[in-house]
């Protein structure tokens, strides 16, 4: 699976922002990307979307983890010019590998709500 830096960033800053402001923010600027890569961003971001109502608590948890990960992307964009390439590769390369766990886990828990919630409609 491959991973762009810019759409990484820019799916971070998404679900750092996505619970603090209701109105669009016509400022941010779009970015050209592979259509696969957009559609696994969005997917991932409508699945992070319904955990708030199929299981907040799992939602709470996944936002702690994207808060984190965003944490730890804000600091090395602050000290990037002040590291080689290689230190900045292993940091870029780490952080699409934890964003992409994380969007796996939400992947995971929304099919096993949904396995969960199909199995007790059929007890009925």
């Amino acid at each position: 699976m491959k991973f762009y830096f810019a759409g990484s960033a820019v799916l971070l800053s998404v679900f750092l922002l996505c619970g603090c402001s209701s109105a669009p923010n016509s400022k941010t600027p779009t970015i050209a990307k592979a259509p696969e890569e957009r559609k696994q961003e969005v997917q991932c971001y409508q699945e992070f979307s319904a955990l708030q109502k199929l299981d907040p608590n799992a939602y709470e948890c996944y936002r702690q983890q994207f808060d984190s990960i965003n944490k730890n992307y804000k600091i090395y964009e602050a000290n990037k010019s002040l590291v080689d390439n290689n230190a900045s590769e292993v940091m870029l390369t780490e952080i699409n590998k934890k964003l992409s766990l994380v969007c796996v886990r939400i992947r995971n828990t929304v099919y096993s709500n949904m396995m969960k919630r199909a199995n007790e409609m059929n007890q009925l």
